[in-house]
């Protein structure tokens, strides 16, 4: 399988090679280019790290003028030195960037890598510092996030979620647990890594590995750091992130090599432990068999560091099993296949730990004292002490700014002090009768000025207003000359039609032949006829002088039926038109002015004349309720339609017949 990997590994960079050969055939620099290149270079940070630097350096060669890329690709650069354990070459291609841009994204991402660095040299001090100029650089950066492009925002994105990343591990080791969960619940508050699996996936290694989840029974804990670390392992199997596989399978081992811890979670994982048990391993043996998978793929991967703590949970897993010779010959390999691993006291510190206490199993005291020593020497180089140093000496540096700038500004307040004393004395002793008149001159000229104009504005306000007013009586006015108009329009539009039916009526008498009631008939239609014109004539006097103020209305209490009795003296009209008028006798009585009444009697009694056809019917009844009296005039009529009965209380002219206009009173 491994040289199958191998294989696999080679055909991609060759591949790999030959795309990054077409696209550098273009002299020019390319931003986009160089950007798809360290793209590229930064998906294989955990993939494949011979393919990250083959990116990495195609984008260095084409940056040439493009100083933001060509420092992005110094930066993965430097990412596979950090791996690799090549610290030194690391430095000194982070510290080139420092001169090669003023991107800050790319000068932050070059401080988080050197916090990785000192993080894992245990340079308590040097971490720091570079922790507090990355922080500051963070804050700036966010300020102005929105000026940042899309390219620009993901490596942004990469930058604050390693730094929380780097600095939970430092507290980590330090044994500072509150900062260590604190920086990592950061992460899933503040960052969003939906389109960054590989920061994702180191998110949930770190949760998965221990100390975050706390204040639960500690198999609740163990399960849901078991699921994390399950979660991690299938999302880097099918992403094909080898480091985080081989991560994952190292911290499950972790999990696994407890007994009482491994019972419960194999009981309560079946499936998940199928699919990691590849091997068909047996309970006991599992953890040893993940442990040996993740040392044979980060071994694969290069990554030096991992490399040697992979060898120590291997060799926990022979501890367990009481396999002591063949744990001893896995903590050696740990030390002494890559002597790189020296420039790490706390893995080293960690590693002859262990081996003390397995040659002491053996009854080994030379070798168990002889790596103790080794490990309490380390311990006292990397003590927790250590970075309260460092941050006692970047808190002495900053006291000792401040107390310059306090210095600094006694020393302006006291000049300025003085400068006043000594200008006062200087006016006092040329002339004791100085007066703030002329000072004070140029202030009461403005305010004589700014008084005289606001009085004028005052005026000009008074005019607007007395105008306004004026208009709007000339409104009030207009308006009832209006209404007036309208009702003597009303007046004609009502009588006309009726002098109409009465020329009609006396040219049939002139013409003679009809019998002596018919004639008789004529004259009593006539009589109705000139009744009614000398009604409506009577009511719109009264209307008109009410609008003037010379009227008022008379509220008097009477019986509606003499009322119904007069409207129903045109039935005459009604028949001629062949319509059947029915007035429904009533003894109600009602409060209200009765030439009003009987006018809007006539009114609507006509206008259902008007628009009821031949062989219908037109009703007027009167229902007396409780506090009221309803009177209706119901017809057979077309109606209104909807549009027309939704504005009916609208005020604007109706038309009633489209071959004319209408007065639109009533």
């Amino acid at each position: 399988m491994i040289e199958t990997r191998k294989i696999l590994c080679l055909t991609s960079l060759f591949v790999s090679l030959l795309v990054g050969l077409f696209l550098t055939s273009c002299s020019q620099t390319d931003g986009r280019r160089v950007d798809m290149l360290n793209e590229r270079a930064y998906a294989y940070h955990y993939r494949n790290l011979n393919l990250a630097e083959a990116w990495a350096k195609r984008a260095f060669q084409v940056s040439k003028d493009y100083d933001a890329g060509r420092a992005e690709a110094v930066n993965n650069l430097a990412f596979v030195n950090i791996v690799k354990m090549q610290y030194a070459r690391a430095f000194s291609r982070l510290d080139s960037i420092d001169a090669m841009t003023d991107n800050q994204v790319e000068l932050l991402i070059a401080d988080i890598q050197r916090m990785r660095v000192c993080q894992r040299k245990s340079k308590n001090k040097e971490f720091y510092d570079y922790h507090e100029r990355a922080a500051r650089r963070m804050k700036r950066i966010r300020e102005e996030e929105r000026l940042l492009s899309e390219h620009q925002r993901r490596r942004m994105t990469y930058a604050v979620s390693e730094f929380h990343i780097v600095t939970s591990a430092y507290y980590y080791y330090v044994g500072l647990e509150h900062q260590f969960v604190k920086s990592l619940e950061t992460i899933e508050t503040d960052v969003d890594l939906d389109q960054d699996t590989a920061q994702y996936l180191n998110l949930l290694y770190n949760v998965g590995a221990g100390g975050v989840i706390t204040g639960k029974q500690q198999s609740e804990v163990n399960q849901q750091e078991f699921d994390y670390l399950v979660r991690c392992y299938f999302m880097a199997k099918q992403g094909s992130f080898t480091f985080w596989e081989a991560n994952s399978l190292q911290a499950l081992s972790e999990h696994l090599q407890n007994p009482n811890f491994r019972k419960k979670l194999v009981k309560d994982n079946v499936q998940a432990i199928k699919f990691l048990n590849v091997d068909d391993m047996p309970d006991s043996l599992l953890a040893g068999n993940l442990a040996q998978r993740s040392l044979d793929l980060v071994s694969e991967f290069g990554d030096v560091y991992q490399t040697a703590s992979s060898y120590r949970t291997l060799a926990s897993c022979y501890w367990q099993i009481k396999d002591y010779p063949s744990a001893i010959v896995c903590l050696q390999n740990a030390l002494n296949r890559d002597k790189a691993i020296g420039q790490a006291p706390d893995l080293v510190a960690s590693i002859r730990e262990q081996l003390s206490v397995v040659y002491a199993a053996i009854n080994d005291k030379p070798s168990s004292d002889f790596n103790r020593n080794i490990y309490l020497d380390l311990q006292e180089q990397t003590r927790q002490d250590r970075y309260l140093e460092s941050r006692a000496e970047q808190l002495n540096l900053s006291a000792g700014q401040l107390n310059i700038m306090i210095a600094a500004v006694v020393t302006l307040i006291v000049l300025l002090i003085s400068l006043l004393v000594y200008l006062h004395y200087k006016r006092r002793k040329n002339d004791h009768n100085s007066s703030l008149q002329p000072l004070l001159e140029p202030l009461v000229e403005w305010q004589r000025q700014n008084d005289s104009y606001q009085q004028s504005l005052d005026e000009r306000y008074e005019e607007i207003q007395e105008a306004y007013h004026i208009s709007l009586l000339e409104i009030q006015v207009n308006k009832k000359r209006n209404l007036e108009r309208r009702a003597k329009i009303f007046l004609v539009n009502i009588i006309t039609p009726l002098i109409d039916r009465m020329l009609h009526e006396i040219a049939r008498l002139r013409a003679g032949g009809e019998s002596q009631e018919v004639r008789q008939e004529r004259y009593e239609y006539i009589s109705e006829l000139s009744d009614k014109i000398t009604d409506y004539n009577d009511v719109l006097t009264h209307w008109i002088k009410l609008q003037q103020g010379e009227l008022v209305l008379r509220i008097e209490s009477f019986p509606l039926q003499p009322l119904f009795d007069m409207v129903a003296k045109s039935k005459t009209g009604f028949l001629l038109k062949g319509i059947q008028l029915n007035v429904v006798p009533s003894d109600a009585r009602v409060k209200a002015d009765r030439v009003l009444t009987l006018f809007m009697l006539n009114t609507l009694a006509d206008n259902a004349r008007k628009f009821t056809s031949d062989g219908g019917t037109v009703t007027i009844e009167a229902n007396t309720a409780a506090e009221y009296v309803e009177v209706s005039v119901t017809d057979t009529g077309r109606g209104m339609s909807a549009d027309e009965a939704a504005h009916i209380f609208d005020h604007k002219t109706i038309q009633d017949d489209p071959e004319r206009k209408s007065h639109g009173f009533g």
